[in-house]
């Protein structure tokens, strides 16, 4: 019985169809490593912008305070900015509050906006 052995053409055309193809395949896993930490960071995003809507609103300070900031040496590099602007419906006058978190660089990939309103004066 004899053994059958690999020819050098075989071995020259598997070594260069693997040189093809371990670099796609690790600009995929490079792509997919970016998109995933985007994706931690939008979550992080979304996560602040709602605890920092939230305590504008019931604080009231969305009133009054700054328009811009950041969440400090907890959460560096992410940054919020408030904008308000009337809002009516009938005999209902409103104010409507943008708060969009961005993550660190600023990047619009890892921006998130939410939206409410809120009662003109403290009284309902």
């Amino acid at each position: 019985m004899t053994r059958r052995r690999f020819t050098l053409a075989e071995v020259l055309v598997a070594v260069m169809v693997i040189g093809l193809l371990v670099p796609i395949a690790l600009r995929a896993l490079m792509i997919d490593s970016r998109l995933d930490q985007q994706a931690a960071q939008r979550q992080e995003a979304a996560g602040l912008a709602d605890f920092k809507l939230r305590a504008l609103l019931v604080t009231g300070d969305w009133r009054d305070a700054e328009s811009s900031g950041d969440f400090g040496d907890d959460y560096p590099g992410y940054t919020w900015e408030l904008q308000t602007d009337d809002w009516t419906e009938g005999d209902i006058t409103l104010r409507l509050l943008q708060l969009t978190v961005r993550g660190p660089g600023g990047a619009d990939r890892t921006a998130v906006t939410l939206t409410t309103l809120a009662p003109e004066s403290e009284e309902l």
